[in-house]
């Protein structure tokens, strides 16, 4: 039969003026909550939260890995229900990480250990701590991926988003395992309050410098405190007194979940929103919502910071027979929340969807530049208009100087700039615009005149060539395409 000793802590930090994290710390139930949603509506969740798993798992109880799972389930429904019901309370949240002592019928007494969202659980063996939870956070998500270090994590700009919580979807899937209860283990418990202002290596140090598990639990969220308290910070640290053998200290250990991988379906990003900073003092009083249990209630499964507590675990008429964990020691057994139960979601990676999303965007991207160019060169083609060319022949033109479009040549005029009037000379230089060629060829073939010394019939064009001589009324449409054009700078009415 296991024994265990434990200890708890909790501030609201340096820059909030209320603390929206629970905690409980009992005989065979342990757990973190912490709220999100604003003053009112987060402490209410995770209040609820941790009432739920209270009334659900007694300590004087045979209590199972399937009772926590459900327990939180149902914490999960409640506070969901709430905030569609209370406009106040609208969307209100939590995150939660709980350890239980279960009895199982064939394995006998161990840790039940469930979580959702980004509070974390951690164990102490043999002066080595490793975590036990997998945060459910998009830097989390970061990490896995190889985008960003540990380290890196810890200060990225979307550290607060998690893409778990209870209360933001009427259902949610929950992490859940057992691992067993070996004698010397220390588990901790917290808020991400206390994991982004200390690292894994100060914790760890810290742990071990405070045999007394309360100390410990305060010594860690002073530390926290110190660096810069930018959230609330609660701490539960427990202590296995009496428990199975532990596995070998030379043998290394892993306790990774055996769903790190997996790649089920979350509730979505949802950003944890910090009430706006107080003009006047923090209020030190804000944090008497989380202690009113511990002030006011001595039972042995209400919440508790007394350092002196050692209870014994689940009673079990036979001894423990745990599941093997090899060397290693790491958890064995996986559940699913019943909550999953009916047909599954469509799995999901955001890695996929992040590179579905950027090749949607660069498909779009495509599109609008290729649409953009269509409409430019639909317009640098629309149009005519007359005007000489390098070697003053009459032409008439399509199109518009636009960037690489130039305008093109379509016919050319009977006659050169020197045989024209000067009264024609001015009208070409305008360079009047036309909807179509038959009205640029109709205004050249009317407009323009020749000198008075200029024979009509026996001009040939002047330097055009070989063009064929035409009648005042034609023009000539067989000019070759590419010929060097003008710039177009003004326009008029034909």
């Amino acid at each position: 039969m296991a024994e265990l000793r434990w200890g708890a802590a909790t501030h609201e930090g340096q820059l909030r003026a209320q603390n929206e994290d629970h905690y409980h710390a009992g005989d065979n139930l342990f757990v973190v909550a912490d709220g999100m949603g604003g003053h009112l509506a987060g402490e209410i969740a995770s209040e609820m939260a941790v009432d739920r798993l209270r009334a659900n798992l007694p300590g004087d109880a045979d209590n199972s890995l399937d009772q926590l799972v459900a327990a939180i389930d149902e914490a999960n429904t409640e506070i969901y229900d709430g905030s569609m019901n209370n406009p106040e309370q609208a969307g209100m949240g939590t995150t939660v990480t709980a350890v239980a002592v279960v009895t199982d019928p064939h394995d006998g007494q161990a840790f039940g250990i469930a979580n959702v969202g980004d509070s974390r659980g951690y164990v102490v063996r043999h002066a080595r701590l490793r975590q036990l939870t997998i945060d459910h956070s998009f830097v989390q998500e970061l990490v896995a991926e190889g985008a960003i270090s540990r380290a890196e994590a810890r200060f990225h700009p979307r550290r607060n988003i998690v893409t778990r919580a209870l209360g933001i979807e009427p259902g949610v899937r929950v992490d859940s395992w057992t691992m067993p209860i070996f004698q010397g283990d220390r588990l901790l418990l917290c808020s991400d309050g206390l994991v982004d202002e200390i690292t894994d290596d100060q914790i760890a140090e810290i742990l071990l410098d405070h045999p007394d598990p309360n100390e410990a639990a305060q010594a860690l969220v002073d530390a926290a405190n110190e660096a810069g308290g930018r959230d609330n910070i609660t701490v539960v640290v427990i202590d296995v007194l009496e428990g199975d053998e532990p596995p070998d200290a030379t043998e290394e250990f892993d306790v990774v979940p055996l769903w790190a991988d997996d790649d089920g379906e979350d509730t979505g990003e949802v950003q944890i929103v910090a009430d706006p900073l107080p003009d006047d003092e923090l209020d030190t009083t804000a944090a008497d919502a989380l202690s009113d249990d511990a002030d006011t209630d001595t039972d042995a499964d209400t919440d508790t910071t007394d350092a002196s507590d050692a209870a014994p675990a689940t009673d079990s008429d036979d001894e423990p027979q745990l599941p093997p964990a090899g060397a290693s020691g790491a958890p064995v057994v996986v559940a699913e929340s019943p909550s999953s139960a009916g047909p599954p979601a469509p799995k999901r990676k955001r890695s996929r969807t992040q590179g579905l999303v950027r090749f949607l965007l660069v498909v779009g991207f495509a599109a609008v530049i290729v649409l953009g160019f269509s409409i430019l060169a639909a317009w640098a083609r629309s149009g005519y208009y007359v005007a000489f060319d390098d070697q003053d022949r009459v032409v008439i033109y399509q199109g518009r100087e636009v960037l690489w479009f130039d305008p093109t040549p379509e016919a050319f005029g009977q006659y050169t700039r020197d045989e024209l009037d000067q009264d024609s000379i001015n009208l070409v230089q305008e360079q009047r615009q036309f909807q179509s060629q038959e009205s640029a060829a109709d205004f050249v073939a009317q407009r323009l005149h020749p000198r008075d010394d200029v024979d009509e019939d026996t001009s040939d064009g002047g330097s055009a060539g070989d063009d064929e001589t035409v009648q005042p009324s034609t023009v000539d449409s067989t000019a070759p395409r590419g010929t060097d054009a003008p710039p177009t700078t003004s326009s008029g009415g034909g």
